[in-house]
């Protein structure tokens, strides 16, 4: 499921790492599989945290920033795409969250035991 990277990656290649897991993200929760998705998600926010602890020495060259903006716009592309799907989930949740518990309070305001 997960691609492997090099010890040190460089800037550019943990970008293309979480190009990699945004698109494994965004199958998963295509499939409804909110588990794999999650599971998956654990390992780009890993990956995001160490691309913030980078170091930007040396600057990036012309190519490097030009190749950095394509992949930055799929990673937007995804997460809108994940967001897309992500969100009705959601509310459908918090929904089902929200009878249970006005069921609980009637209970508990009649003195009915769940």
């Amino acid at each position: 499921m997960y691609s492997k990277m090099p010890a040190t990656p460089s800037v550019t290649q943990i970008y293309e790492e979480l190009v990699l897991l945004s698109e494994q993200m965004l199958e998963a929760a295509r499939h409804g599989n909110w588990d794999a998705m999650t599971e998956v998600q654990r390992v780009y926010v890993a990956q995001v945290e160490t691309l913030r602890g980078r170091d930007t020495h040396p600057p990036a060259t012309l190519q490097e920033r030009m190749q950095r903006q394509a992949l930055l716009a799929k990673l937007l592309a995804h997460d809108a795409a994940i967001r897309d799907l992500v969100m009705p989930q959601l509310q459908r949740l918090g929904e089902l969250l929200g009878s249970a518990r006005r069921r609980r309070d009637v209970n508990e305001a009649y003195g009915v035991s769940a």
